[in-house]
C-alpha cells in the first residue's frame, strides 16, 4: 500500500503539478491502490480557500490508514526522539505520518525532504518516482 502525503496532494492540486502530481494522476487513472491518513486530509483541507466540499468528497474515495492506538503514538514519539538524537528536526505530525506508514507496512509517497532524513533513521520505505 502507498500512503500519499499532503505534499503530493498539494502538488497534484496546484496549477502546474510537478512529476509527483503527474505520478499521482497516473496512479488515479490506473486505479492503483493508495491511501491517505487523517492528518494528511487535515493538512490538505486546511489550506483550501474554495471548492472545499468538492475536494472533501474527492478525498473521501480512498482508503484511510489510521493510528491503531497507543502503540502508534508511542512509535511516533520514538521516531521523533531518534530523529532529534541524530540532529534531524521533524514535526510531530511528520513523526505521526511516519509511524502510521510503518505500522501499516505502507510506502510513503512524499515531496517532503524531512521524510528522506527519517527514512535513514527508521524503517520508513519511500515511494520513488
Amino acid at each position: 500500500m502507498i500512503l500519499v502525503d499532503s505534499s503530493v496532494w498539494i502538488d497534484f492540486l496546484g496549477s502546474s503539478p510537478s512529476f509527483a502530481g503527474a505520478e499521482l494522476r497516473r496512479m488515479i487513472a490506473d486505479a492503483e491502490p493508495f491511501a491517505l491518513a487523517g492528518v494528511v486530509i487535515t493538512e490538505v483541507l486546511q489550506g483550501l480557500k474554495r471548492d472545499v466540499s468538492r475536494l472533501e468528497h474527492y478525498l473521501s474515495q480512498w482508503d484511510m490508514l489510521e493510528p491503531r492506538g497507543f502503540s502508534t503514538y508511542r512509535e511516533a514519539a520514538t521516531i521523533f526522539r531518534a530523529a532529534r538524537a541524530k540532529g534531524v528536526a521533524v514535526t510531530t505530525i511528520d513523526a505521526l505520518i511516519a509511524a502510521i506508514a510503518i505500522e501499516h507496512g505502507a510506502t510513503l509517497f512524499t515531496l517532503d525532504k524531512d521524510f528522506s532524513r527519517l527514512a535513514g533513521i527508521t524503517h520508513l520505505p519511500l515511494y520513488v518516482v
